[in-house]
């Protein structure tokens, strides 16, 4: 229910900040993803040959949200400080401990959640809790998809650490976890569709497709959500519910 002008300079600055952490993850990893399975070999020794120009445009991608978000409001600028700071330490530090990189990908996720709303909004907070559990299961895909290569590169990650088994059922308890946390502060029906995860297989031949499938099926109930939230549709979350009720 946000002004439409608001909408828009959040659509904008999201659109801005994507560029800027991908990009930023991208320029520090480089050499990593040289040898990577799965990725766009062109891309990555394309960015290899040009990483100066990479670095520059990730300075001025990192400037232009300092003064995009200082124009708007203090939550947006603070939102670019803790993304900025969580994908440089997750990219030097934390993506090579085991476990934590699970942890730092779950804060990432809430972190680019707080985009999407004023930081005082209780229903936001929501919605970015559950974005931090569906951005954890697409960690332990990453790290199942690229074991192999972070075991040459000596990335102590939880699928090397642990190993593929151990981190897929990880994988999977975190689906459980976005189905009970859906149900019980978003909306009791549509949190039913994040079952559907669960069929999705974890093991590493598959990887790189399982993500995209988890992709599918995180977006659509994502916007079955939204659609309920925004019309009044359907029971909202057990827990909300029944604090509202009493």
């Amino acid at each position: 229910a946000l002004p439409i002008g608001d909408v828009a300079y959040r659509l904008l600055f999201g659109i801005v900040l994507n560029l800027f952490v991908y990009l930023l993850n991208d320029c520090i990893d480089v050499r990593i993803d040289l040898v990577a399975s799965g990725r766009d070999a062109e891309r990555t020794q394309h960015l290899n040959k040009h990483i100066r120009e990479g670095w520059a445009m990730v300075v001025f991608l990192g400037a232009s949200l300092a003064v995009l978000g200082a124009v708007h409001s203090v939550g947006l600028l603070v939102t670019f400080v803790i993304n900025a700071v969580l994908i440089a330490t997750y990219s030097r530090w934390l993506k090579r401990m085991h476990v934590v990189d699970i942890l730092a990908m779950a804060g990432w996720g809430a972190a680019m959640a707080m985009v999407g709303f004023p930081l005082d909004s209780p229903a936001g907070w929501r919605f970015a809790g559950l974005l931090a559990i569906l951005c954890a299961i697409t960690e332990v895909v990453q790290v199942i998809r690229d074991s192999s290569s972070d075991r040459r590169a000596g990335l102590r990650t939880t699928a090397v650490v642990l190993g593929i088994g151990p981190t897929a059922a990880m994988g999977r308890i975190l689906m459980l976890a976005a189905t009970i946390y859906t149900f019980l502060m978003l909306n009791q029906i549509v949190a039913a569709g994040f079952l559907l995860a669960l069929l999705v297989p974890l093991d590493q031949p598959d990887a790189t497709r399982s993500w995209d499938r988890l992709r599918v099926v995180f977006g659509i109930v994502w916007l079955a959500l939204l659609f309920c939230y925004r019309f009044d549709f359907g029971p909202g979350g057990w827990l909300v519910t029944a604090f509202n009720t009493s």
